[in-house]
């Protein structure tokens, strides 16, 4: 199919449940390990050596997933939580305000405690500690100068990207662009851990089939240091999956500091 012709982020079609239950569920596929167990270990060595440390984290990820909130609960006070659509927030609001109907994280909560060495008893504490972390969930729309808008965070110590910015830009211009917009939100000093996928074009939930900017290893290293950054870990893990919901080849998590304003 034409990549022109596939659905994106903001179509109605974009069903935040149907994405949860098609990536997001051990056992659903074989995806699990790539697309939430990676990030959630990626996530936790990070905070847990002390390399990237602070009160205010900023989160930009793709749908109105919760999972990788339950290691960031335990490192910063404060997170600002930020997304595209209205149908994506009310299903992230459902799960914070634990609401009937809402998606079950437990699965992932629990994995969390193994990891960090808890117990598994301990993971409906870990999701209440997470939920009360959340301070705000904002709308957000790159096409403006300022995303947020009328809403004016203050900048952050921390920002979190999970494969978002893919998503949501038709172009590698608009993918440059978009970054250093997210980049403005984040204090000099600061770190952002960025998650993402090469040589990805689509993805799909249900029949419906969405698009996905492609990019290598050279593209993401330079939009990141043209964005003000330096990039002071990038690491990338070639797949092992054999469904076809997505065409990426690797998955990939960078951990770079924000050196100037751009």
């Amino acid at each position: 199919m034409d990549s022109s012709l596939h659905k994106h982020y903001h179509d109605e079609e974009f069903d935040p449940r149907g994405f949860i239950d098609t990536y997001c569920y051990n056992g659903n596929n074989d995806m699990f390990e790539e697309v939430v167990l990676y990030p959630i270990t990626q996530l936790f060595k990070t905070f847990s050596s002390g390399r990237v440390r602070g009160e205010t984290l900023l989160d930009v990820s793709v749908g109105p997933l919760a999972f990788h909130l339950l290691t960031v609960c335990d490192f910063f006070k404060e997170i600002n939580v930020i997304e595209f659509t209205d149908a994506n927030i009310r299903e992230f609001e459902m799960w914070k305000n634990k609401e009937p109907g809402a998606a079950d994280w437990s699965h992932t909560a629990k994995l969390v405690c193994e990891l960090e060495g808890k117990s598994r008893e301990s993971w409906q504490g870990k999701e209440d500690k997470a939920r009360r972390a959340v301070k705000r969930v904002v709308k957000c729309d790159l096409t403006k100068d300022n995303p947020l808008e009328p809403v004016v965070l203050p900048q952050m110590d921390c920002l979190l990207c999970l494969g978002v910015l893919q998503v949501v830009s038709k172009d590698h211009q608009a993918y440059r662009s978009n970054l250093k917009k997210l980049a403005s939100m984040l204090k000099i000093g600061g770190h952002m851990l960025l998650a993402g996928a090469y040589n990805m074009s689509c993805y799909m939930i249900g029949e419906h089939k969405f698009f996905c900017l492609s990019y290598d290893e050279e593209f993401i290293r330079e939009a990141v240091c043209d964005a003000g950054f330096i990039i002071e870990n990038l690491e990338a893990l070639p797949t092992k999956k054999t469904s076809n919901f997505s065409d990426y080849d690797h998955v990939m998590f960078m951990i770079a500091r924000k050196e100037r304003e751009v």
